[in-house]
């Protein structure tokens, strides 16, 4: 999904597109949160599994950063910038999920993942 909007929005701005990005990781599990837990904490994974995903979505959101760096407005090292938002988004979308306050909706909650990453990019 999260590539899926990547190429969706190939000319969409920066902040655009992180928006998409972090909703599509976001949505992936809406429909059935407590399943996509209890398969992420009980279901044993193949050793390179995880890791796959992983590097999947980095390359992903290094493609993104990496292709709108302009828009940043200081010159900083996409690896880390990579390395601090795609832990940061997976982290974040999971709490969205499954330990959001009760009376936190998954809208509100979403939209501060996104203004937390933007304001990391754009620091």
């Amino acid at each position: 999904m999260v590539q899926t909007k990547l190429i969706e929005h190939a000319a969409s701005s920066l902040d655009d597109l992180m928006r998409a990005m972090i909703e599509a990781m976001i949505d992936a599990h809406r429909d059935d949160p407590e399943l996509y837990e209890l398969l992420a904490t009980e279901v044993p994974h193949r050793a390179d599994g995880t890791r796959d995903f992983a590097v999947r979505l980095h390359g992903a959101f290094r493609l993104a950063l990496s292709s709108r760096a302009h828009e940043l407005k200081k010159r900083r090292d996409v690896d880390r910038l990579v390395f601090v938002v795609t832990n940061t988004v997976e982290s974040l979308s999971h709490a969205v999920l499954f330990r959001r306050p009760p009376r936190l909706s998954l809208e509100a909650a979403t939209a501060e993942v996104v203004r937390a990453v933007l304001a990391c990019l754009h620091s």
